[in-house]
């Protein structure tokens, strides 16, 4: 049986076993959990996943938040940005339920989510059925981009 190089190289070298690129990092990790989507962030809570897509004469956000009824959700758009916020909130009592597991997370969360300058702050409408939020934002004729003729 044959040992792995990591641990013939720990073995000889007992210093290399110590080593841990990542070791001291906790602390900064934490501060960009919440841009890696479907991970926890550092409340514990999740940022909802977004699906977005673009027609020739609208922008289209599809979010799942499951879990949440529809009057905890809020849209906003303002200065470009479409802000989807709400909050789940718990249905367990802690005072008779006795947890043993609890991995389901619970609270605020927020989603921001830049725009090109040709939506419409106008022409948005949003539906929200069954834990998945769909947000339509009809782009602005006028501020569609033109092409330039290059003269020579």
């Amino acid at each position: 049986m044959s040992e792995s190089n990591e641990t013939a190289v720990a073995r000889r070298h007992p210093f290399f076993s110590d080593l841990d690129p990542w070791k001291g990092w906790e602390p900064f990790r934490a501060l960009f959990d919440p841009f890696a989507g479907d991970r926890p962030s550092a409340t514990g809570l999740t940022v909802p996943k977004v699906d977005i897509t673009e027609s020739e004469d609208e922008y289209h956000v599809h979010a799942e938040i499951p879990g949440v009824s529809k009057d905890d959700v809020t849209v906003e758009f303002e200065r470009g940005v479409l802000a989807i916020r709400g909050e789940k909130k718990s249905q367990h009592d802690e005072k008779t339920e006795k947890g043993h597991r609890r991995e389901c997370s619970y609270g605020a969360f927020s989603r921001s989510i830049s725009l090109p300058n040709d939506a419409n702050a106008e022409q948005i409408t949003a539906e929200f059925k069954n834990g998945v939020l769909d947000i339509a934002i009809k782009k602005s004729p006028d501020k569609k981009a033109k092409q330039i003729a290059v003269k020579g």
